[in-house]
């Protein structure tokens, strides 16, 4: 079994909030119809104990319809798209024949800009308005009107990531962060990423 990556999606539909990211998985894999073993990526589990294992190659294989192997014989031909994005990833210590292969995978990195940054909805203003809290990350920051006549709105500015930057969706990053009026903060897909803060005694 390999260390396997968060099963980020661009879709907030993809996962519901009963799916369960996998942490773990088999180092190679194949069925029946493919030529070449393949790398896994990322896996899921679905509450109805269906579980998908997605491919560096943007691949899929499903339940117990595949073959794994802890090693593959030197001869066997592996996918190159997935085994130099697994090693170049970090998943593994070193390349083929200790080659030194980087991937590094976008939706991985700790984002450069706040995912909090000139979003309303993610601004806590605090009276009279020209400071705020980003809801993100917790920092407070200028509260400037943005967005001109299409999309007039007050909102935090642009910033770099708060040391309290909410841990991510495992299927959606920082892409659908949404406050609840209870206080917490939510991935669109229905999973809670902070919980809300205790009432002041």
């Amino acid at each position: 079994m390999v260390p396997l990556f968060p099963p980020v999606s661009s879709s907030v539909g993809m996962y519901g909030p009963d799916a369960e990211p996998l942490t773990e998985g088999p180092r190679f894999v194949k069925t029946e119809r493919m030529r070449r073993w393949h790398r896994v990526r990322s896996g899921v589990r679905y509450c109805t104990g269906r579980t998908v294992y997605h491919l560096w190659c943007q691949g899929a294989v499903f339940d117990d319809q595949f073959l794994s192997k802890e090693a593959v014989p030197a001869d066997a031909e592996v996918c190159g798209p997935c085994d130099g994005r697994a090693v170049g990833a970090g998943q593994e210590p070193e390349g083929p024949a200790g080659r030194l292969l980087v991937f590094n995978p976008r939706d991985n990195e700790l984002p450069g800009t706040c995912p909090g940054s000139r979003k309303e909805r993610l601004t806590l203003a605090i009276p009279p308005g020209t400071v705020g809290q980003c809801l993100a990350c917790l920092d407070l920051h200028p509260v400037r009107a943005m967005g001109g006549p299409y999309d007039p709105r007050n909102a935090i500015t642009r910033h770099a990531p708060g040391a309290g930057l909410v841990t991510p969706c495992p299927f959606h990053r920082w892409k659908y962060l949404e406050p609840s009026p209870d206080g917490a903060l939510r991935c669109s897909c229905g999973r809670t990423l902070r919980e809300p803060a205790p009432a002041a005694a």
